[in-house]
C-alpha cells in the first residue's frame, strides 16, 4: 500500500461577533474628542463631523487663526488709495505747496490784468476750490484777478455812466441852439427839416444836396428867407420832375401870402426831397432870395 498525504482542507475564518465589535468600537461621545488614531500627530485637533476638513484650528467659532490678522471688509477704502485721505485713512486734505501753484489762478491774474473780466472772474472761483483740495499755492493771485475784475466792471460802468450824462448834455444844447435860432437873434446850424417860416439862412450856393444850413439874424446880410413849410402827398416816387413841378407851384402860391408886397427883385428858391429819402422825408421848404445877392430885413418889410 502506498501512503498518500491527506487532504488539508482551509480553517474557515472567525465569524463576525457584533457584540464583541461593539464593545471595542465606540463612537465618540457629543463635545468628547476621539481617542488619537495611530497616524495622527501628537496635539493635532481631531477631525469634526461639524467643521470643513483641513480647517485651521480655532477657525470653527469665527476667530482667525493663529497668527493671522484681521483684513479690511470689503469695499472700504485702503488707505492711501484715495486721493484726499492720508495715510491713516481719516479723510483730509493735502498740505498746503504741495501740489504746485494752480494754473486758474495764474490764468486769473492775467485775465484781471488784460480786462477778460468774464474769464478772470471764472478762473479765479475754480483756482479756489482746487486750491484747497490738491493743496496748491496762488491763492492771493486768484483773488487778486478777481479784484482786478470788480475794477473792470466799475470802471466800464463810470464810462457809460459819462456817456450818457454827456450825450443828454449835448442834446440839450442842440435844442437851446434851434431854439434860439427860431427867434432870429443867434447863429447855428440847423437842419433843412427843422426850418421854420421867418428863419434868415445862408450857404444856398451850394451845389448837391443840402442837409444843414446856418441860421443867422434877418438884421443881418443873408442870402435867403423861409417863408413856406409843407408837406407833398404820401404814395410812391412821383419822380423827379413831379416832385419840382408840384414844389414851385405851391412855393410861388405861398410868396404871395406871406408876403403880398414883396420887391420885384425876389425870387422863389425850394428845397424838395430826394427819391432816396422819400419814403422818411417828404418835406418842401420855401426859401425867397434876392437876385442881387444878399439881403439886409424880411421881404415883408
Amino acid at each position: 500500500m502506498n501512503d498518500q498525504p491527506e487532504p488539508q482542507h482551509p480553517t474557515p475564518p472567525p465569524a463576525p461577533n457584533p457584540a464583541a465589535d461593539a464593545t471595542t468600537v465606540q463612537p465618540p461621545a457629543f463635545g468628547t474628542p476621539p481617542t488619537p488614531q495611530p497616524g495622527m500627530p501628537y496635539g493635532a485637533p481631531p477631525a469634526s463631523p461639524y467643521s470643513p476638513p483641513n480647517a485651521p484650528y480655532g477657525a470653527q467659532d469665527g476667530t482667525p487663526p493663529y497668527g493671522a490678522q484681521p483684513g479690511p471688509a470689503y469695499g472700504a477704502p485702503q488707505p492711501g488709495a484715495y486721493p484726499g485721505y492720508p495715510a491713516s485713512g481719516a479723510p483730509g486734505y493735502p498740505p498746503p505747496g504741495s501740489g504746485g501753484t494752480s494754473g486758474f489762478a495764474i490764468a486769473s491774474l492775467i485775465f484781471g490784468i488784460l480786462g477778460g473780466i468774464l474769464f478772470s472772474v471764472i478762473f479765479g472761483i475754480v483756482a479756489l476750490f482746487q486750491i484747497r483740495k490738491r493743496g496748491q499755492t496762488g491763492r492771493g493771485l486768484a483773488i487778486t484777478g478777481l479784484v482786478l475784475s470788480g475794477c473792470w466792471v466799475l470802471l466800464i460802468a463810470g464810462g457809460i455812466t459819462v456817456a450818457i450824462i454827456s450825450d443828454a448834455g449835448n442834446s440839450s444844447a442842440s435844442s437851446s441852439s434851434g431854439s434860439t435860432a427860431d427867434t432870429d437873434t443867434d447863429s447855428g446850424t440847423v437842419s433843412v427839416t427843422k426850418l421854420k417860416p421867418g428863419n434868415c439862412i445862408n450857404g444856398l450856393n451850394g451845389i448837391g444836396s443840402i442837409e444843414d444850413l446856418p441860421v443867422v439874424s434877418c438884421a443881418l446880410p443873408h442870402e435867403g428867407e423861409v417863408y413856406a413849410v409843407f408837406e407833398l402827398p404820401a404814395g410812391p416816387w412821383p419822380g423827379d420832375t413831379a416832385v419840382q413841378e408840384q414844389s414851385e407851384t405851391r412855393c410861388k402860391a405861398e410868396l404871395e401870402t406871406y408876403a403880398p408886397k414883396a420887391a420885384d427883385t425876389v425870387e422863389v428858391l425850394y428845397l424838395h426831397p430826394l427819391q432816396l429819402s422819400w419814403s422818411r422825408d417828404r418835406g418842401v421848404t420855401c426859401v425867397a432870395t434876392d437876385e442881387r445877392g444878399t439881403s439886409l430885413g424880411s421881404v415883408r418889410d
